[in-house]
């Protein structure tokens, strides 16, 4: 399915031509998150059209005629979004946003003009970059829970890797999006003494999710006071706050505000154009907290969520909705609301 423009896709059939370097993948799902939301609907200032969408892909290897991924062939992999080039200053530095391809060195992202054309995960195969890192997941797992493995990986990358989480320590997290519900899982796993999760009145489902995945606060925050119900609830302010809410630049300023002195705040999510009205830097020197930046995961939080997903059976409950390949436009609406907020957890287009 590509992408030539803003919510416009056309069923395409491109080559998929015999490789002396990297290799392929035989897709068997896809999830949809926010990034294809703002790629089909032409918010995204990176992305160049034609394109095929999609960077949360799982499937089997096909092709690798040089044996650079060390995977059998027919073995279900995961395929990390971002492309690591290995020698740009982003990959030295190990950030997960590499520039060695432009506008962006990830799935997903890559126009369909550059060869082979297939670089998203919204198609039949998948050309796998030399660069590329896979991630066997298990063959019972179902393909479509094997693609939440990407929002697993980030859930632990920006509330356990980054902020450094100890055993015992309370985590609130704003947003319970498919991330920030993995945000829960991971904390939770990683021995947080306490996890909080906040969302909107059309977040019914997935606060009532968040509360059978070991949640000990939920909140509303469209009906109760935040500040109110963490302190009620804790009894102390959070050592850590990782965001994970979409577009909602005010609520930095929350994080900043109840995040304990010499706490965390883990930003995880983009604002778009979305300015910070009225931030006061001195709360963050008076406090004296850490402000992180997170953007991806680690291959380290790969790696775990990868076996994760093939031992906790709670993680089938995190795919509420299934779409075939050409019905793509129908799965990005679904993701964004446009088609409702009842039941909805996370979607998947599947083969």
């Amino acid at each position: 399915m590509l992408l030539v423009g803003p919510r416009h896709f056309t069923r395409t059939s491109l080559r998929v031509p015999e490789t002396d370097e990297g290799g392929w993948l035989a897709i068997e799902a896809t999830g949809i998150s926010g990034v294809e939301v703002m790629t089909w609907k032409g918010t995204s200032r990176t992305v160049r059209y034609p394109l095929v969408p999609g960077h949360e892909v799982v499937g089997r290897i096909a092709a690798d005629p040089t044996g650079s991924f060390g995977i059998p062939i027919g073995t279900r992999v995961v395929v990390e979004s971002s492309i690591r080039c290995g020698s740009c200053h982003r990959c030295a530095a190990g950030l997960s946003s590499c520039s060695g391809r432009r506008p962006t060195n990830a799935y997903g992202q890559v126009p369909s003009t550059e060869p082979p054309g297939l670089w998203g995960g919204l198609a039949e195969y998948l050309y796998l970059d030399p660069s590329a890192r896979v991630h066997p997941v298990s063959d019972s797992t179902p393909a479509a829970v094997g693609a939440f493995t990407h929002a697993l990986a980030a859930g632990f990358s920006w509330a356990v890797e980054v902020p450094q989480l100890e055993p015992g320590q309370s985590v609130l997290i704003l947003g319970p999006g498919p991330r920030g519900l993995a945000a829960l899982i991971a904390a939770k796993s990683a021995g947080a003494g306490w996890v909080g999760i906040t969302g909107l009145g059309h977040d019914e489902a997935r606060l009532k999710l968040a509360a059978d995945l070991g949640a000990d606060l939920t909140v509303n925050v469209e009906t109760d006071d935040l500040g109110t119900a963490v302190g009620n609830a804790l009894g102390t302010r959070p050592d850590v706050i990782v965001d994970v809410t979409s577009n909602d630049s005010e609520v930095v300023l929350t994080a900043l505000d109840l995040v304990r002195p010499g706490g965390t705040v883990v930003l995880a999510s983009t604002k778009g154009t979305n300015a910070i009205s009225q931030l006061f830097s001195d709360i963050i020197v008076v406090k004296e907290l850490c402000l992180r930046g997170a953007f991806g995961a680690s291959s380290a939080s790969y790696h775990w969520a990868a076996r994760q997903v093939g031992v906790d059976g709670r993680l089938d409950e995190l795919v509420s909705h299934e779409f075939p390949l050409d019905e793509a436009d129908r799965a990005i609406q679904a993701t964004a609301g446009i088609l409702g907020h009842d039941d909805l957890i996370s979607v998947a287009v599947t083969l």
